[in-house]
């Protein structure tokens, strides 16, 4: 796939200078802060009560380089007024988690946010695609429920090819399951409420049609001046067991990005995203045109943050600080020429293993290899790769060919096959 330039500049001239409340920063690596500083503002999180959180946030949010820290206890209005004595300006999540009770900070301090009434179409999958039906947008048939046998009986109504069952808060990380039968649907069932619960502290799930196609990451920006701007669209590819395998960035100038764009800007509108970043994942089934699988209302650090030119691949938390502290300039889109190909591709162990040095070295030496994503320390310990989350790391790839892309993408899964994680521990 083709890698270009989005068709915006983010600006670096901050208009204003603030402090920002990130409720919920966790699993964003300190990022916020990291990129608020950048702009002279200052940065307070707000952290929920470790009781209430899920099992994967109970180990903490990295804090480093907050101003100040607010749990948030004894009330929305305390909480309020405890961020309103030390100025905050703005409110922002920083995960899933964190969207709704940024939705009521922001409206009881009187800044700019969105509706906390519509608050589950930003987090939940059920939501959005009753949303986006009740819109008149391409949505796929869904039934969210907490019910494995009424699942079952609603995927033996509908009588479909196949089903998609996945957790219902948009912010798991765990993959979905494509399932073809009800003994496939209650075994992912069973799995996945597990994952739900461990991530999102809901077991709730959703089943839904399985739309065949390339899937694509969307991310965009919102704001009262710019509305809705996509900063990147990604061209996805998996494995035969649902593995990510590589992401590739597509051109602006296509007709299919403006397409998906088109579409991304009036769902976001059916969800209630009046500013703000979000994540949109997306499907283009032939005859249908694209279709929002899910949707995230927060920025999530991009591990191919940076690449030879400032806006290729805009890492999305910084194009979501850019946009609140110093806007979005729209250049002409033939002011930002096509000059580039970016690939972020994830190694897959097929077993627990060892990094061998050797071939570690040949694959991170590629002459398109820009940039390593990981822990890829030779010797060290690797768990087989299951979903994103556990791959032994990630390559971004970067050339002005889309076949030297292509030539160094297949040496890299041609020496993971030689034994890439067979080598002996140092």
């Amino acid at each position: 796939m083709a890698l270009a330039s989005t068709s915006l500049v983010l600006s670096d001239r901050s208009t204003r200078v603030g402090v920002v409340a990130v409720v919920a920063p966790y699993g964003e690596g300190g990022r916020h802060a990291q990129e608020y500083a950048r702009h002279g503002w200052g940065t307070i999180a707000v952290t929920l009560p470790s009781h209430s959180l899920p099992a994967e946030h109970r180990g903490g949010a990295d804090l480093s380089g907050y101003r100040g820290v607010i749990e948030h206890l004894g009330g929305l209005r305390r909480t309020a007024r405890q961020l309103r004595e030390r100025g905050a300006s703005a409110v922002v999540a920083g995960s899933g988690i964190g969207v709704p009770l940024a939705d009521r900070l922001t409206q009881t301090l009187g800044l700019a946010g969105n509706d906390p009434g519509t608050s589950s179409l930003r987090t939940d999958r059920g939501a959005q695609a009753a949303a986006l039906a009740g819109a008149g947008l391409a949505a796929p048939r869904s039934l969210r429920t907490a019910s494995l046998s009424e699942a079952l009986r609603w995927a033996e109504f509908c009588c479909m090819p196949a089903y998609v069952v996945a957790a219902a808060d948009s912010s798991v990380t765990a993959p979905p399951a494509i399932c073809r039968s009800a003994t496939e649907i209650s075994s992912a069932w069973r799995w996945l409420r597990r994952a739900a619960h461990h991530h999102a502290g809901t077991p709730d799930l959703v089943i839904q049609e399985h739309l065949p196609g390339q899937q694509y990451i969307v991310h965009t920006v919102s704001g009262p001046a710019s509305q809705h701007v996509v900063t990147g669209v990604w061209a996805e590819e998996r494995t035969s067991g649902h593995v990510h395998a590589r992401s590739d960035l597509m051109t602006s100038h296509s007709l299919l990005v403006r397409s998906m764009s088109l579409y991304a800007s009036r769902a976001l509108d059916a969800l209630g995203v009046e500013i703000g970043p979000a994540r949109c994942r997306m499907v283009f089934s032939a005859g249908r045109g694209p279709t929002l699988l899910s949707a995230r209302a927060f920025a999530q650090p991009s591990s191919a943050a940076e690449f030879s030119r400032p806006n290729i691949g805009m890492d999305h938390v910084r194009a979501a600080v850019q946009v609140s502290t110093g806007g979005l300039d729209r250049p002409p889109v033939d002011d930002q020429p096509d000059s580039r190909f970016v690939s972020r591709v994830s190694l897959i162990a097929p077993h627990d293993g060892i990094l061998d040095a050797h071939l570690l070295r040949t694959v991170t030496t590629l002459p398109t290899v820009s940039r390593t994503i990981g822990p890829l320390v030779a010797g060290a310990a690797v768990r087989k790769t299951v979903d994103r989350s556990s791959s032994p790391g990630e390559l971004v790839l970067s050339a002005s060919s889309r076949h030297a892309i292509e030539e160094d993408y297949r040496v890299i899964r041609a020496v993971e096959t030689l034994g890439l994680y067979d080598g002996a521990a140092l």
